[in-house]
């Protein structure tokens, strides 16, 4: 599955609005279309909508393929779990006895 690597995405943006000396606010007055919880988000490592990250890229000059993590692992179908148990060796219940001091059997 593909991803979005958040971690590099918020350091390239600190690191526009530092070299630019803009603060959230600033930045909002230099780009109307971004507004401060957006950026805050994106600073924070939180999820944005795929439109938001496309205009914060956009707006900023970063290419948004760079932040791009392709995991060529194969995704997990619940019927493949599904397949899997049933496909597991399952133990038979056994009734077992446990001793006491007293010579008592228990279930």
């Amino acid at each position: 599955m593909a991803d979005i690597d958040r971690a590099a995405f918020a350091e390239a943006i600190m690191r526009v609005l530092d070299r630019a000396g803009l603060s959230f606010g600033k930045a909002v007055e230099t780009w109307p279309e971004l507004d401060k919880a957006m950026l805050s988000r994106a600073c924070s490592e939180k999820p944005l909508s795929a439109a938001n990250f496309l205009l914060v890229c956009k707006v900023m000059g970063l290419d948004p393929f760079a932040y791009l993590i392709h995991d060529k692992q194969r995704r997990v179908r619940l019927r493949d779990i599904a397949k899997r148990l049933s496909e597991q060796s399952v133990t038979p219940v056994v009734k077992r006895e446990t001793y006491t001091g007293a010579g008592r059997a228990r279930a």
